[in-house]
């Protein structure tokens, strides 16, 4: 049986359709060019409730800073962390005394017992002898970082001696070293603050520098005040001796080296100051 041809007709409308389809694919590919600009399509429409997908992010946007490490983002107890944590933490300090090294002995060093007060020592004891460099009455006491100055005792009066012996007194009977007796204890002070909420007090000064008030900057190195024995006996009776500085470093409510062997204290802070 001989099969039929197509008719003319229905050659042309096939070539025809074929030809309407090539037209719209080339238009959908291939935008226009007399200058008219392709409008940007239409936002998904969120799936099952899901937000739409956010814009794709530049190629030139900056990228978000990096959170700030060290103390700021400690608060607990820095002295149970790893020593070589804690160093790494306090690094941004250096001593409050030029060229000064950690050469102290245990009751120098903060944890040490104070028994004619009923308590602890929370500081680092900068004597003539026991620090590498020269340490006598006003010797620059420098601030041990760049900070804010909190406390600086510019009206500092001493202490009678008689005020002095009822303040043993009452520390004797104390369970501890009250607060404010131990304050007074410290003599004439400057506190600083420094970043992440670290605190450094420096004590028994003889002077402060009067070019600073509560609420000054401070860059680290810059003197605030000078080696003196405010606060202790021989300030009472007007002697010369105990002439040292009394440094101490708190973070979170806590002195560096409470609870701390002395050994270990010593590594902390030759790690930090020298």
């Amino acid at each position: 049986m001989q099969r039929q041809r197509p008719t003319p007709a229905y050659s042309t409308a096939l070539v025809a359709l074929a030809a309407l389809l090539l037209a719209a694919a080339f238009l959908n590919l291939v935008p226009w060019t007399t200058g008219a600009t392709v409008s940007d399509p239409e936002p998904e429409t969120p799936v099952s409730g899901l937000p739409p997908k956010p814009p794709p992010v530049p190629a030139d946007r900056p990228e978000p800073a990096e959170e700030e490490t060290g103390p700021l983002l400690f608060t607990g107890n820095i002295n149970r962390l790893p020593l070589e944590m804690i160093v790494d933490k306090l690094g941004f300090l250096q001593s409050p005394i030029a060229g000064a090294r950690i050469l102290m002995t245990d009751g120098q060093l903060p944890g040490a017992p104070r028994a004619y007060r009923n308590g602890t020592h929370e500081g680092i004891d900068y004597y003539n002898g026991f620090a590498g460099t020269p340490i006598r009455k006003g010797t620059p006491v420098l601030a041990a970082a760049d900070g804010k100055v909190i406390r600086i005792d510019h009206d500092y009066v001493e202490m009678s001696a008689a005020e002095r012996a009822k303040y043993r007194r009452l520390s004797a009977e104390a369970e501890k070293t009250p607060e404010y007796i131990l304050d007074r204890f410290r003599g004439r002070q400057v506190w600083l603050s420094h970043r992440g909420q670290v605190i450094t007090r420096y004590a028994h000064l003889d002077t402060v520098e009067q070019s600073l008030s509560v609420g000054d900057t401070v860059e680290a190195g810059r003197q605030i005040g000078t080696v003196g024995n405010s606060g202790t006996g021989p300030a009472i009776t007007g002697s010369g001796d105990e002439m040292h500085l009394h440094f101490e470093i708190w973070l979170n409510g806590h002195y560096l080296g409470e609870g701390l062997p002395p050994d270990d204290i010593r590594l902390i802070l030759r790690g930090i100051l020298e």
